[in-house]
């Protein structure tokens, strides 16, 4: 019973304390000029827009015959890639029936 009591006496005793002060938030400005490390990406560098109109909706077979002269990579549906950026290759997307859905640049 004296648990209990000196359980009661100390809850209520912590419900006492005066609240806990919170620091006032910096209201220094935020720099506009940090360089966030990134390569901005040029469009259409390798030229992808030329062949849009002519591959996609069609087979991926047709690629070799579309006489690109700069590296592709042919990225089937759910197909792992990597992640670097290559703006001067060409990247052809399938869809899950083998055909041309994307064409761009990386």
């Amino acid at each position: 019973m004296k648990a209990l009591k000196a359980l009661i006496l100390l809850t209520a005793l912590s419900a006492c304390q005066p609240p806990v002060e919170t620091l006032p938030e910096d209201d220094a400005p935020i720099q506009d000029n940090v360089d966030s490390g990134l390569v901005e990406r040029e469009p259409d560098i390798c030229g992808a827009s030329a062949y849009r109109t002519s591959a996609i909706g069609q087979p991926a077979s047709v690629i070799p015959t579309l006489g690109v002269t700069r590296k592709t990579r042919v990225i089937p549906h759910g197909g792992i890639v990597t992640q670097e950026y290559n703006p001067y290759r060409m990247n052809f997307y399938l869809d899950s029936t083998g055909l041309i859905s994307r064409v761009t640049c990386g």
